[in-house]
Parts: C-alpha cells; structure tokens; sequence
C-alpha cells in the first residue's frame, strides 16, 4: 500500500490521522484486508494496528469477517447517504423539485446510487400529494420493482443477478430474461416505467441524473395511480425529464457514484 505514517511517538492528532488512514485502507481493498497490511500501511506494529482498527470497530465503520479480514461498515453508509442529501439536494435542486410537484401535480422523489444501492435523497411531497407510505429518504429496497431501481440496474448491469426480485405484486418482473428485456428497453428510452410492479393501483415514471461526465448517478421519479398514468403518461414523462436535465445541470461538480 502507498500511503504511510510516520512512527513518531503518537500525538492527539496524529492518532486521528492514523485511524482515519486505516479506515481509508479499508476502503481501497476490494475484498477486504488483514490488519497486516494496515499495519504495514500505517508503518505501525500490527498490535498498534489492532488498537486502531478497534476504534473505527466499535463506532461500525468497519466489521471484521470470518476471514478475518476488515471491510466498511454500516457506518460508513450512513455517512454516503448524507453524502446524497449534501451534494444531491442541495436547495436549489429542491426547488427543482418543488417545481416538478407542482407541474406534475405529484411527489417527486431524488435518488442517489452508491455502491450498488439505489438510496432516496429527498422527496418533494405535500398534503395534496403525499408520498408513497413505504418510501423514505434513506430507503434503498426493491430496484427491480421500481422505476429508479431499474434505471440504476440498467445502467449498472453487472449487478442485476446479485439484486433480490420477490414479486411484490402479479406485475413485479422476476424472472432474468423479462428483467433483461426490460432493462434494454429503459435503456433504449432513457426512461423507466413501472406500472403495479411495487405496489398495486400505483406507477412511478424515472429519468436519469447525471454527472458531468455523463455517468448515471441518480433519477428524478414522480409517483402517481396506475389511473392516473394511463391517463396522463406523456405529460408525466416531460416533467421528469426535464426536471432530470436540470437536476443534472445544477450539480455540484463532485462525483457522487462509485
């Protein structure tokens, strides 16, 4: 590993750093690594290393397997979701989406991808246009049932066989040739569409947010009645792509997405 500390007597601060390079030594390692080598990273004795590592232990940012390997935590999920409400909705994107509420006379949800997961950054709703009961902002279920989830998996296709797919109702796709099939056709359009997929009597719509290097990193979603949709699905595709382009445009320029 390149990065090394120095093996001065530790102060306060230099203990902070040390901890915090150890966790980023975690990070690095794709399937996880031995204290060893995060010993040998921080240029310390591996007991050192052991004493370390328990700090970033006991406050979940990592978990030690049956391998005895180290890998990130849930903490550290936690801290990439509010990684996504930080640099996804920040206040001028929820005017954004305040804007698609009122246009679309819906709620309009912002998610986030990382890592794998699709994750519910904000959601712009109001007593008229309540959201949908089971979504909430840190919510990262059932990307196969959704219209955001199958943006996520159509542009990342390397993880569809590894996504749970229960069918949560008759018209949820399960099987992996009609998901496939279904994931061409959103990339094909550019948009998702699910129709009593997640949840009956309801259809959500998804267009792409997207980085400035033109990676997926997110979708902009309106939820409606599967009613409603049937009678107003054109109208309901515009506002989410446009609300998508100009989410897109007022990003920070960092990349979000791993």
């Amino acid at each position: 590993m390149a990065r090394k500390s120095r093996v001065d007597a530790p102060t306060g601060t230099q203990s902070v750093e040390r901890v915090l390079v150890a966790l980023e030594s975690v990070a690095r390692a794709s399937n996880g690594v031995e204290i060893a080598e995060i010993a040998e990273c921080l240029n310390v004795s591996p007991a050192t290393a052991y004493r370390l590592v328990g700090v970033l232990q006991r406050q979940g940012y990592v978990v030690r397997g049956p391998d005895h390997r180290y890998r990130l935590g849930k903490t550290v999920g936690l801290l990439g979701l509010a990684l996504q409400r930080q640099v996804l909705a920040t206040p001028p994107i929820r005017r954004l989406l305040d804007a698609a509420r009122a246009a679309a006379h819906a709620p309009v949800y912002l998610t986030g991808f990382i890592d794998g997961d699709v994750v519910v950054a904000h959601i712009s709703d109001s007593v008229e246009h309540p959201r949908i009961s089971q979504l909430h902002v840190g919510f990262s279920e059932a990307n196969h049932a959704t219209a955001f989830g199958k943006l996520m998996l159509a542009a990342s296709p390397q993880l569809v066989e590894r996504v749970e797919r229960p069918a949560l109702t008759r018209a949820s796709i399960t099987g992996s040739a009609p998901l496939s099939d279904e994931l061409e056709r959103v990339r094909r359009n550019q948009l998702s569409v699910e129709v009593e997929e997640y949840m009956p009597k309801l259809a959500c719509i998804a267009a792409a947010v997207r980085s400035e290097r033109g990676a997926t990193i997110g979708a902009v979603s309106v939820s409606v009645s599967a009613d409603d949709f049937r009678s107003r699905a054109d109208e309901l595709e515009l506002v989410v792509r446009r609300t998508a382009l100009q989410v897109s445009s007022a990003l920070p320029l960092v990349e979000v997405s791993a």
